[in-house]
């Protein structure tokens, strides 16, 4: 066995217009998995399917995450569109850097907004495919948290707060759902060169990593890619960082 295994993978990818998600698309698409690409930006997500290995085996299903209704409708329409689904990766998500800090100028609406998109998006992604996973077996969930969960942040509070949210319910999910066949890990990517991170990086010099580089999308892709594939399969509620080394220093 040279390769991660694959076949017969069906995979619903949120965020997946731009960044992060769309280097999953790829990357999923390159090993032979049919994909479900999620985003709010039906251009981009379509423009996306077009450019992957055959196009017509993908498809593209547009919901908010923070909307529960529109979630439970998605799904499942995503789900019929590639055949079932088996493996779910959560990368949609959004931070407000120059909203989100110091505290005392962080509004309600920059809170629930953060929340709302992070962590309950996440919830309710996860809480509809369990429902079309459940008692399949085999079955994976790869949900995408940030360093921040592990080391803390300064000036990103409801950021913080969601990405630790999202790595706690992680490990409580795959608990829950282990006896079920379904597992459930968590990414925490470091600075990762993505348009999300670019105007951030304009004003804030990253720290000098251990590894020397910024992470790139392909770095958090490709662990997703291990998490979601029979050569994980003994391996569920964990909490991996992919940051250079940056919680480690």
């Amino acid at each position: 066995m040279t390769s991660f295994q694959t076949e017969g993978m069906r995979a619903l990818i949120t965020g997946a217009a731009s960044g992060i998600g769309a280097e999953m698309a790829r990357v999923f698409a390159a090993s032979g998995a049919r994909v479900a690409l999620n985003d709010l930006d039906h251009e981009a997500c379509e423009a996306l399917r077009l450019s992957l290995p055959n196009p017509d085996q993908h498809s593209t299903t547009i919901f908010n995450v923070a909307d529960s209704a529109a979630v439970a409708k998605g799904v499942v329409q995503a789900s019929e569109s590639i055949g079932g689904i088996n493996a779910v990766v959560n990368c949609a998500g959004i931070w407000r850097p120059r909203d989100d800090g110091p505290i005392g100028r962080v509004t309600d609406d920059t809170w629930n907004l953060i929340i709302a998109v992070n962590l309950t998006g996440t919830f309710n992604v996860c809480r509809e495919a369990v429902k079309l996973m459940d008692r399949q077996g085999g079955c994976s969930i790869v949900n995408l948290a940030s360093v921040v969960a592990i080391a803390g942040w300064d000036k990103l509070s409801a950021y913080t707060a969601s990405k630790g949210g999202v790595a706690s319910f992680s490990r409580g999910l795959a608990v829950e759902t282990a006896s079920r066949g379904i597992r459930v890990n968590c990414i925490c990517p470091g600075v990762i060169e993505t348009p999300m991170t670019a105007a951030t990086l304009e004003y804030s010099k990253p720290q000098v990593l251990p590894i020397g580089r910024l992470g790139r999308p392909e770095d958090i892709a490709r662990a997703a890619l291990f998490l979601s594939s029979d050569w994980s399969s003994f391996t569920t509620g964990v909490v991996l960082a992919v940051d250079g080394g940056f919680s480690a220093a």
